[in-house]
C-alpha cells in the first residue's frame, strides 16, 4: 500500500478538498513563498481539516523552538525538513519534541509516541541518499535537485538513481495523475508527496484531486 501526502495547503476550501478525498497526510508549509503560511493561518486551516488526517508541517532551517510550539499546539502532527538540517539539529528536536506535551485531540496511533522526521533529500546523482540514511529521521524525501529552491521543484527525479533503500521513503518531485502510475512502477516508496499536482492558478482543484484519487485507488 502506498500512502500519499498532499502537500501546500493555504485555503479553507484547499482543507474541504482534502476532508473529502482524505488522503494520508497534508501538508502545511512554513518557508519559501509559494504556499507559507504564518502560524496563525495554519492553525486555522488545522480547524478546518479533519482531526483525521494528520498535519505535515515543512520547513527549512527553522529554530526548534517555532517547531516545537506548532507541535505543542496540535497544529502540526508531523515534521519535514527541506534544509540543510544535521545530525545534531535532529538529535535536538528530537530532545525538545519529547519535552513538549502537545495537544492530545489529535495524535495518531499510527506513528505510537514518537512524532515522525522526514528528512528531504535533493537527487542529484544518487549518492546524497546514502549519506541521508545515516541520519536519525524516520524517514527521507527524495526530491529533484533545483540550487535556487530547497524544495516544491516541481521536477521529476530520475528514478533510476534511486538505490535499494533501508529507510522507508516518500516520493517527490512533478507528480500528478498522468505520471504517478509510471513512478510508482519503477520505484517502491513508503508514500508519494504531491502539490503543483492538484493544483489549478495556485490553489488545490476538485478535478485534479479526484483524477488522482481515482488513479491511486489501486495503490492504497
Amino acid at each position: 500500500m502506498v500512502k500519499m501526502k498532499i502537500c501546500g495547503l493555504t485555503t479553507e476550501e484547499d482543507c474541504e478538498i482534502m476532508n473529502c478525498y482524505h488522503p494520508d497526510y497534508c501538508g502545511f508549509v512554513f518557508a519559501g513563498k509559494k504556499h507559507r503560511l504564518t502560524d496563525q493561518k495554519a492553525a486555522s486551516l488545522r480547524n478546518v481539516l479533519s482531526n483525521t488526517i494528520p498535519a505535515v508541517g515543512v520547513f527549512v532551517d527553522e529554530p526548534i523552538a517555532h517547531i516545537v510550539s506548532l507541535y505543542t499546539a496540535g497544529i502540526i502532527q508531523i515534521i519535514q525538513l527541506h534544509g540543510s538540517e544535521d545530525e545534531e539539529y535532529i538529535q535536538k528536536l528530537r530532545e525538545k519534541i519529547k519535552q513538549a506535551k502537545p495537544d492530545k485531540t489529535r495524535k495518531y496511533k499510527e506513528f505510537g509516541e514518537e512524532i515522525p522526521i522526514i528528512k528531504a533529500v535533493k537527487i542529484r546523482t544518487g549518492k546524497e541518499i546514502e549519506k541521508a540514511e545515516q541520519l536519525s529521521c524516520s524517514m527521507l524525501l527524495l526530491d529533484a535537485y533545483d540550487s535556487s529552491m530547497a524544495g516544491g521543484t516541481g521536477k521529476q527525479i530520475d528514478l533510476g538513481l534511486i538505490p535499494k533503500m533501508n529507510k522507508p521513503f516518500i516520493l517527490a518531485g512533478g507528480l500528478n495523475a498522468d505520471n504517478v502510475t509510471d513512478a510508482l512502477t519503477q520505484s517502491r516508496p513508503y508514500a508519494v508527496d504531491i502539490s503543483s499536482g492538484v493544483e489549478s492558478e495556485g490553489h488545490k482543484d476538485w478535478h485534479k484531486m479526484e483524477k488522482l484519487m481515482l488513479v491511486m485507488e489501486q495503490y492504497r
